[in-house]
C-alpha cells in the first residue's frame, strides 16, 4: 500500500515538474512586444496584429477628439503639434501598419482608419509658418533656371 502510494505521488510530482518547467528552456516564441517592450511582428498572430493596429488608430483618433472638446478653436497647425508630440504612439502605429500591410498581407485601411480631424491634421506639412516662403523660393527659383536655360 506504502509502495503504491507512494509510486502515486512520484508519477504525479514528475508530470507536474514537467509541465512546471516546460516554458523556462530557451525556446523562442513569437510575442506582439519584446521584453524591453518593443513592437515584434507576430506573421501568425493575424488577429492579435489587427488588434493592436485598431487600438493604435483608436488612441490616436481619441486623443484628437478629447483636443478638439477642449479646444474647439484650435488652428490645423495646433491639432498637428498636438497628434504629432507622442513619438512612441506613431512608431507602434507606423511598425503595426507594416505588419499588417507586408508580413500578414492585410490592408490597414480595411480594418480602420483615422478620423477626418486626425486625417487633416496630420496632412500639414512640416514648413508650419515658412510654408509660403517655400512657395516663393521655388518659383523664384525656376524663373532663374528659365532665364538661364532659355
Amino acid at each position: 500500500m506504502t509502495k503504491k502510494i507512494l509510486l502515486v505521488l512520484l508519477i504525479i510530482s514528475s508530470v507536474l515538474l514537467s509541465f512546471s518547467i516546460l516554458g523556462t528552456g530557451k525556446m523562442s516564441a513569437y510575442a506582439e512586444f519584446d521584453k524591453s517592450g518593443n513592437f515584434v511582428c507576430n506573421p501568425f498572430g493575424r488577429s492579435v496584429e489587427t488588434n493592436i493596429y485598431m487600438n493604435v488608430v483608436h488612441q490616436i483618433n481619441n486623443k484628437m477628439s478629447f483636443y478638439l472638446e477642449n479646444h474647439p478653436n484650435a488652428t490645423v497647425l495646433q491639432q498637428h503639434d498636438v497628434i504629432m508630440q507622442d513619438q512612441k504612439t506613431w512608431d507602434l502605429y507606423n511598425k503595426s501598419r507594416t505588419c499588417l500591410a507586408d508580413v500578414i498581407g492585410e490592408n490597414p485601411d480595411d480594418v480602420v482608419s483615422f478620423t477626418p480631424d486626425v486625417q487633416q491634421a496630420i496632412a500639414i506639412p512640416e514648413f508650419g509658418v515658412f510654408s509660403s516662403m517655400v512657395v516663393m523660393v521655388a518659383i523664384l527659383g525656376s524663373i532663374v533656371v528659365y532665364r538661364k536655360f532659355f
